[in-house]
């Protein structure tokens, strides 16, 4: 298993592993419709990938199995995107995507990473609890903006939360 930075061709496969980690939400109350709903845009990753914002995870086969999509937002990082391919979960390969994404942010003076994620679902807001981060009962305007477009677009905004996971600058390691 290899974590490392995306490249451009890269972009081609990460549609079908949000496909695939998507799946998730087929038996999810009230939520099936996102096994199928829409999904980041090539176009859309290449970009992130140009902005050396995105990491993958790859097999010792080559095969790209997982991948973390990110912005830098002022002093923060702020996951878009993490998904994992559905035969490859709960192998901790979300964690190691998360920790790339963490180094990232130290090594560029970041304060903190940031997300959106659904509260009640054990593979998002207690996952990532897990992890450290922390719902943000204020979220911000940046943050509240997030949430806002993502009402619009039907996810039902009572089970969504904005999360953040401060970077400590003295260790590199999580």
């Amino acid at each position: 298993m290899l974590i490392r930075p995306a490249r451009l061709k890269d972009a081609a496969d990460l549609p079908a592993i949000e496909k695939s980690a998507a799946q998730l939400y087929s038996h999810a109350a009230g939520l099936a419709w996102l096994a199928d709903g829409p999904l980041i845009a090539q176009a859309e990753h290449e970009s992130r990938i140009l902005q050396q914002s995105v990491w993958v995870a790859e097999t010792d086969e080559a095969v790209l199995i997982g991948f973390i999509s990110t912005e830098i937002f002022d002093t923060e990082l702020h996951i878009w995107e993490l998904s994992v391919h559905a035969d490859w979960q709960r192998r901790g390969i979300a964690t190691l995507l998360i920790d790339s994404a963490y180094r990232h942010a130290v090594a560029q003076g970041l304060s903190a990473l940031t997300l959106t994620t659904f509260s009640d679902l054990a593979w998002c807001a207690p996952a990532y609890a897990k992890r450290g981060f922390q719902q943000l009962q204020q979220p911000g305007p940046r943050l509240q903006h997030c949430l806002d477009a993502e009402a619009l677009h039907g996810l039902p905004p009572e089970r969504r939360i904005a999360m953040r996971l401060p970077v400590d600058r003295v260790t590199a390691g999580r």
